[in-house]
């Protein structure tokens, strides 16, 4: 499952533009506000913007172990041969919808963001208590709730998650994902106006799309590759024993 795990980081590098809308704001207030008293210093703000992002790359491979338990679950249950395949046409579906979305042409970050939108109104209140945010700990534990942010995104890769089909390579392909969005959200703070103008720019948006629609044809595409691979190998030593 290397290739999901491959694909699942590429996601989240590409995924930049987006995470920036979505955090980028707060991510910015939050660690680069000092709190009063206290010296401004390059590396604690860098500090606190790390533990942010690693408590949020946590919540997404939380979430990932459920996905990826769900995925074997429906695995299980399914006499389909080709229920991975299945699944992992669907969130190759998805992914080219953001893709879309992302040039204008398709409503789908709204209908799948609204999904999440009832547990994070009951989360999000729970942030208020961790200001201000002037320690690690705060900061990581802000970064784990901001992690169940409604955001079509994750969503998606956690329907690669699914397609896994087990608990930890589920849990492990969220992971990359959110390591894949690392060096944008570390950037933020340094570099937050070429972020956003870069997020309004037409060709980077086209750029964006596209690399995300190349993704989501990777994904039924490998598990055909692999399994039609892994059959004429399974065939070839089939024949060699009967020999």
């Amino acid at each position: 499952m290397l290739i999901s795990f491959i694909i699942a980081f590429n996601l989240g590098l590409v995924s930049t533009a987006h995470c920036v809308g979505m955090c980028g704001g707060i991510l910015t207030t939050l660690m680069l506000g000092s709190p009063e008293g206290e010296q401004k210093s390059s590396l604690k703000v860098f500090k606190r913007s790390l533990a942010y992002n690693l408590g949020r790359i946590s919540s997404y491979s939380i979430a990932g172990l459920f996905a990826g338990l769900l995925g074997a679950k429906f695995l299980g249950l399914s006499q389909n041969i080709n229920a991975h395949l299945i699944l992992q046409s669907i969130a190759a579906l998805v992914l080219i919808g953001l893709a879309l979305n992302i040039l204008g042409f398709s409503p789908l970050t709204k209908i799948t963001e609204a999904v999440g939108m009832r547990l994070w109104k009951r989360i999000q209140p729970l942030g208020k208590h961790l200001y201000p945010i002037n320690t690690l700990w705060r900061a990581l534990l802000f970064g784990m709730l901001w992690g169940w942010l409604p955001c079509g995104l994750v969503y998606s890769a956690m329907l690669l998650s699914l397609s896994t089909g087990t608990a930890h390579e589920g849990m492990l392909t969220m992971m990359f994902f959110g390591i894949g969005t690392l060096p944008g959200m570390l950037t933020i703070g340094y570099f937050s106006d070429y972020l956003n103008r870069l997020k309004t720019n037409i060709k980077f948006r086209w750029v964006t799309a596209s690399l995300m629609i190349l993704i989501a044809i990777s994904l039924p595409a490998s598990t055909v590759y692999f399994s039609s691979h892994d059959d004429h190998g399974g065939s070839s030593m089939s024949s060699h024993q009967h020999h």
